[in-house]
C-alpha cells in the first residue's frame, strides 16, 4: 500500500498521530519528493539507497517532528544543514504559518532547494548558502530565530555551538500542551530551542553536551509512531536541547 498510494498512506499516518493534511498540502509533499527524487539523479540530496524508501526513510522522519512537538505558531526556524531541504521543507508544507530558513554550504545544493520552493509556490520560507559560522555573526542573522531544526548534520556538541549564535536571547514563552491521537500528547517546548534528528548511540554526545553554560535542558523523545513500525526498535530520536545565552557570550557581542 505504502508503495502504490504514498500520498494516501502518510496522510493516513499523520492524521492518525494528530497531523491532518489537507488535499493540498498531500499534492505538495507528493510534488516535493517527485521533485528530490528528479535532482537526486544529478545531484547526490539523499542516498541512493534510500530512494526506494524515501517516503518512509525522509518524508515520514521529517513529518515526525510534527508528530512529538509542539511548535509555536508563526515560530522563526533555522534548517542548519538542509541538503536538498530537509527537513525544512515538508515542515512548511505541513505548518504554513511557520517561516523557514534553509542553510547549507553547498552551492549547488541550495540553488536545487530555491528551485523547489519557486515550483511548490511556498511563501515565508527561503534558502541561503553559507558557513554557519559566518552566517551567523551577521545582523540578519544573528539571534533572529526561535528554533534551530537540523536532521543527521552533525555531533550535538558542533550543533550547540553553532545554534546558539542564531538563537534569540531572553525567550522564555512556554506553550500549553497540545493533545494528540487519544493519550499522546505533543511535547511542550520553549524557546529558543535545538530541535535534532540524531540517531545512534546517543550517550556520549548527550554527556558531552550536558554540563555547557548554554544547554539549559536536554529531552530525548522516541520515534515509536501510531500506525507505523518503521522507527520502532530504531535508533531515531529527536533531541530537544533549550539554549540560552551565557554571560560571557553576551559580553562578548557588546
Amino acid at each position: 500500500m505504502e508503495a502504490a498510494h504514498p500520498k494516501q498512506w502518510i496522510g493516513k499516518i499523520c492524521a492518525q498521530n494528530g497531523l491532518r493534511l489537507s488535499d493540498e498540502q498531500l499534492q505538495s509533499i507528493e510534488l516535493l519528493a517527485t521533485l528530490l527524487l528528479d535532482w537526486n539523479k544529478k545531484i547526490n540530496l539523499v542516498s541512493r539507497r534510500d530512494e526506494e524508501n524515501f517516503w518512509t526513510s525522509h518524508i515520514l522522519h521529517c513529518l515526525s517532528l510534527l508528530f512529538k512537538v509542539d511548535l509555536p505558531a508563526d515560530a522563526t526556524i533555522l534548517d542548519l544543514g538542509t541538503g536538498g531541504g530537509l527537513p525544512g521543507l515538508p515542515l512548511k508544507i505541513a505548518r504554513p504559518d511557520l517561516l523557514f530558513t534553509l542553510l547549507d554550504s553547498t552551492h549547488k545544493k541550495i540553488n536545487v532547494v530555491n528551485d523547489i520552493i519557486a515550483v511548490l509556490g511556498l511563501r515565508g520560507i527561503n534558502a541561503v548558502w553559507g558557513r554557519a559560522e559566518e552566517l551567523s555573526k551577521t545582523k540578519e542573522h544573528n539571534h533572529r530565530y526561535d528554533i534551530v531544526v537540523a536532521r543527521a548534520v552533525a555531533s550535538l556538541k558542533d550543533l550547540v555551538r553553532w545554534s546558539e549564535p542564531f538563537l534569540k536571547t531572553g525567550s522564555t514563552t512556554t506553550l500549553p500542551t497540545a493533545a494528540i491521537a487519544g493519550d499522546q500528547t505533543r511535547r511542550r517546548m520553549e524557546k529558543p530551542t535545538l530541535i535534532a534528528l540524531k540517531g545512534g548511540d546517543l550517550n556520549g554526545e548527550i554527556e558531552q553536551i550536558q554540563k555547557l553554560p548554554q544547554v539549559k535542558t536536554i529531552t530525548v523523545l522516541d520515534l515509536t509512531l501510531k500506525g507505523s513500525s518503521q522507527f520502532d526498535g530504531s535508533e531515531k530520536k529527536i533531541v530537544l536541547v533549550e539554549i540560552t545565552g551565557t554571560p560571557k557570550q553576551k559580553a562578548d557581542r557588546q
